[in-house]
């Protein structure tokens, strides 16, 4: 039996999967999450590795209980395409 919808948790926004993102970026990089735009190409910033950018992704995957494929995981530049590859593994591609 399914919930009715008022009852079911609403799919998160892509606004707060960027939102996110930057602050598990920011934490694992130890630096000012305004120092982290959506478009902010995560590689090229101070600290950053491909160890430490791995576990955001995999931080993202946990906290969305999302699983991405490794050829995705390879694309993504900044938090905004981390955002978008969240939404199309949530439910009915997520947030409209």
């Amino acid at each position: 039996m399914s919930q009715p919808a008022a009852h079911r948790n609403p799919l998160p926004s892509v606004v707060s999967i960027v939102d996110e993102i930057r602050a598990q970026a920011a934490k694992e990089l130890g630096t000012d999450v305004g120092q982290i735009g959506a478009d902010t190409v995560l590689k090229q910033l101070p600290g950053a590795d491909s160890v430490r950018l791995l576990r955001v992704v995999a931080q993202t995957e946990r906290t969305y209980d999302v699983e991405f494929e490794d050829e995705d995981v390879f694309r993504v530049r900044t938090p905004q395409d981390l955002a978008e590859l969240v939404v199309r593994q949530l439910p009915d591609g997520g947030p409209k």
